[in-house]
C-alpha cells in the first residue's frame, strides 16, 4: 500500500489531496500546526519536528512512499511593495520555504530501499508579478527553486527520490477570499477582475490540483522529476 505524508494536511489543498489518495486505495497521514482527527501536531518549521514526525509514519507503516509539502498560508496582508512588513516576510519564509526545505532534506537524509516521491504546492503567484501578494509570491517562487534543485541533487546522487511542484492559480476555496480582497474591496469586483485574466474563465477547482498532485506523486516514472505543472486555466498564457 502506498503512504502518503501529507504536511499542511488539513487546508482546502490539504483536505482535497488527502482525500484523492485515499481513494486511490493509498494510506494517508495528515499534519498540521492544529491538526484534526487522526492528525500529527508537526510545525514544518522545526528540525525536530520532520523527525518525529517521519519516524512516526515509518513506526506505524513500515513504509513511507510519497511526501506532499502543502503547509503555509497566504500570511498577513496589505502585503503590497510597500507595504509588507519584514516580519511578514519571515513568516511566510519559514512557513513555505524553510518548511518545505527541511522536509525534503529529512527525506534525503534517509536510506530507502523504495522510490520515493516529494511533490511541493507552488502557486502561479510565484511565476508571474504579484505586487500586491509580493512576499507571498515570493515565496512561492523559491518553493520552485528548491524544487527543481532538490530533484537535481537526488538525480546526481542516484537517489531514489522524486521532487516536482503544483502551481495552481486561485483555488475555489482556502485562501481565495484573502486573495481576492488584496484585488479589490469588493469581493465581486474582485472576482471579476480577476477572471477576466483567466482565459476559462473559472477558479482552479480544489481536486483539479489534487489530480496533479496525485499524478506527480505515482505516476510518470523516474524520469518525470524537476517540473513544475501550472494547473490555472491558461493564466499567463496570454
Amino acid at each position: 500500500m502506498t503512504v502518503v505524508l501529507i504536511a499542511g494536511g488539513f487546508g482546502s489543498l490539504g483536505t482535497a489531496i488527502a482525500g484523492r489518495a485515499e481513494q486511490a486505495g493509498a494510506s494517508v497521514v495528515r499534519t498540521g500546526r492544529r491538526p484534526g482527527a487522526g492528525g500529527l501536531a508537526h510545525d514544518v518549521r522545526e528540525e525536530a519536528d520532520w523527525r518525529r514526525v517521519v519516524d512516526t509514519v515509518l513506526e506505524r507503516h513500515g513504509r513511507l512512499d510519497v511526501l506532499v509539502n502543502a503547509a503555509g498560508g497566504l500570511g498577513d496582508t496589505p502585503q503590497d511593495v510597500l507595504s509588507a512588513t519584514p516580519q511578514a516576510w519571515h513568516e511566510l519564509l519559514d512557513s513555505h520555504v524553510v518548511g518545505s526545505w527541511l522536509g525534503c532534506r529529512e527525506l534525503i537524509g534517509r536510506a530507502w530501499s523504495h522510490p520515493v516521491s516529494i511533490v511541493n504546492l507552488s502557486s502561479t503567484a510565484g511565476q508571474l508579478a504579484t505586487p500586491s501578494m509580493v512576499a507571498y509570491g515570493a515565496m512561492k517562487a523559491a518553493v520552485q527553486h528548491l524544487t527543481t534543485s532538490v530533484a537535481l541533487y537526488c538525480a546526481r546522487a542516484g537517489l531514489p527520490i522524486r521532487c516536482n511542484a503544483v502551481a495552481p492559480a486561485l483555488v475555489d476555496g482556502g485562501i481565495r477570499d484573502d486573495v481576492l480582497a488584496t484585488v479589490a474591496a469588493d469581493r465581486d469586483d474582485a472576482l471579476t477582475r480577476y477572471l477576466s485574466r483567466v482565459p476559462s474563465g473559472r477558479l482552479v477547482d480544489p481536486a483539479e490540483v489534487a489530480d496533479t498532485v496525485w499524478h506527480l506523486a505515482v505516476g510518470g516514472g523516474p524520469s518525470l522529476t524537476g517540473q513544475v505543472v501550472t494547473v490555472a486555466g491558461g493564466l499567463g498564457l496570454s
